[in-house]
């Protein structure tokens, strides 16, 4: 049965499906969409979804904004639960429209926040497993009411690889604004000894192209047992090669694998790093440089489309292979010191964009009451 609804704003289910866990830079952005869209526009009507797993524990904890109406959805994974169970809990509340995150709620007014389609550019980055899963994402897209992503560059590929979509916008995304103002630790699986670093943050699979990274470092002549290569990141997908020279590196205490910190050991760990380096082999946006950034720490990242949108002008480009550009880029900012911090976007502006566009699509069908 429809829920009946008396004249008022759109009302909107809100996807939060990683809410509680989920890939961390993922969860991230349903997060502060969702804060940013109850802070700014208080007097709108939103429905948060969530796996019915994690409600109780969600409600408990507060962390949902005031107003918002919390529902739990029991189909996993979040996949299929947006294109099969989101359209049937949008006609219970009565939801004009649902806003996703890289699936379509089928049968409904559906606006999507696809984050990338690099599996349809590189397939060979991702498992099968991942594949078959991914594949839904593309192929129901023509059929949502409007497609967001977070970068130019992004919105141009979403574009090229899917010409039935009619257009895609770009919205931008920000970091954890919390993030800045953490207290600060040092990690304690840091060493005592260890007064300087390099620093990478981000998932291990082959796409980040920690290989490189590591060559880079190591040829830089920058880094040692005293002062190493830190990295920051999980497993997740095809797990990166390492060459012979990459693996005695970790094993001689020049690369140390921190795994997952938590948030405010990862602030100590920006704000004191000598040099942030990213060498991606793609990004649908990439937050990991524009957060160095923003601690004022100097970056050496890859010379692709969305850096030279995002971080360019404040950041060293080199091809993400070349280890030995990015090795004396390294070097030289190692010697060169700290920069001033560089401002990063917003979510005030990225969250009215996607109301923005979540509001066009009601008043295109007509729904507003």
């Amino acid at each position: 049965m429809t829920t009946s609804r008396s004249a008022g704003p759109p009302r909107v289910l809100l996807d939060g499906f990683w809410w509680f866990e989920g890939p961390p830079s993922n969860a991230m952005v349903q997060r502060e969409l969702i804060r940013g869209w109850a802070r700014r526009h208080p007097q709108d009507e939103l429905v948060l979804v969530v796996p019915s797993a994690h409600r109780a524990a969600i409600e408990a904890a507060g962390t949902v904004p005031e107003g918002i109406d919390v529902v739990g959805a029991r189909t996993k994974p979040h996949g299929l639960a947006v294109m099969t169970e989101y359209p049937r809990i949008a006609r219970r509340v009565g939801a004009d429209v649902v806003m996703t995150h890289n699936f379509v709620a089928l049968g409904r007014p559906s606006v999507v926040f696809l984050h990338d389609v690099l599996f349809q550019d590189h397939p060979e980055w991702f498992t099968r497993s991942e594949r078959l899963y991914l594949r839904p994402v593309t192929a129901l897209l023509p059929r949502a009411s409007a497609v967001l992503t977070s970068s130019a560059h992004e919105a141009r590929r979403i574009r090229t690889r899917n010409p039935r979509v009619a257009d895609v916008q770009a919205v931008g995304i920000a970091p954890d604004p919390s993030l800045s103002g953490l207290e600060r630790r040092r990690p304690q699986a840091l060493p005592s000894d260890v007064d300087s670093f390099l620093l990478t943050v981000g998932r291990l699979n082959v796409r980040k192209n920690l290989a490189s990274t590591i060559t880079a470092s190591v040829r830089s002549g920058e880094v040692s047992a005293r002062r190493p290569l830190v990295v920051v990141g999980e497993r997740d997908g095809r797990a990166p090669e390492l060459d012979d020279a990459a693996r005695a590196a970790i094993e001689e205490g020049s690369v140390l694998l921190l795994g997952h910190v938590p948030d405010d050991e990862l602030a100590w760990l920006y704000a004191h790093a000598a040099v942030f380096v990213f060498l991606s082999l793609d990004e649908g946006y990439g937050l990991p440089p524009v957060e160095a950034l923003a601690f004022g720490t100097p970056v050496v990242a890859s010379d692709i489309g969305v850096f030279r949108e995002t971080v360019g002008a404040h950041a060293v480009l080199v091809p993400p292979m070349d280890t030995q550009a990015a090795a004396l880029a390294i070097a030289e900012l190692v010697r060169g010191g700290r920069p001033d911090p560089v401002a990063p976007l917003d979510w005030d502006g990225v969250v009215d964009a996607v109301r923005d566009a979540t509001h066009a699509t009601v008043l295109a069908r007509g729904r507003v009451r």
